[in-house]
């Protein structure tokens, strides 16, 4: 088995483009570090492998956008940086999908363990010592565009 992929802005592109129900996003490399929630992705024996970080505005769109929630809402969201019980559970969802981004036929096998804030995120990437890192600008379809990124322990 070899380490985890990382994943490029096609593959997070055709992914949510998929997971949206749209022909195509705009999807582009970034190289801010987002600060909100985050996915702990783990290995079949519970290591922390990697972390899916999404800034509040990729949170509560993605999240809105899967139950097609108002978009006054889920920027309601975005500036209270407090997602809603649905909107968490749809962002959940979302990130549990992009785990097949970190994943091929001869990568380790990872899932997706829980949600953490960005203070327990930051924590989890100092803890991983070395380790890469991979953002994007992703626009969401009806919402607006919010950050993405991708750590992997090394």
């Amino acid at each position: 088995m070899s380490a985890l992929v990382k994943p490029k802005a096609a593959s997070v592109e055709n992914m949510l483009a998929m997971l949206f129900g749209v022909d195509g996003l705009d999807v582009s490399d970034s190289t801010a570090m987002p600060e909100g929630p985050a996915a702990v992705y783990v290995g079949d024996d519970g290591q922390l492998l990697a972390l899916g970080v999404g800034d509040f505005a990729f949170a509560a769109y993605s999240g809105a956008a899967l139950s097609m929630l108002p978009k006054g809402g889920a920027q309601d969201m975005v500036d209270e940086k407090s997602l809603s019980s649905t909107v968490e559970a749809n962002f959940y969802e979302v990130m549990n999908i992009c785990s097949r981004l970190l994943m091929n036929d001869q990568s380790v096998h990872l899932r997706l363990d829980r949600l953490v804030d960005w203070a327990e995120a930051k924590s989890l990437i100092e803890s991983m010592g070395g380790h890469q890192s991979m953002g994007f600008s992703v626009p969401v379809p009806r919402y607006g565009s919010g950050q993405l990124a991708f750590v992997i322990a090394a």
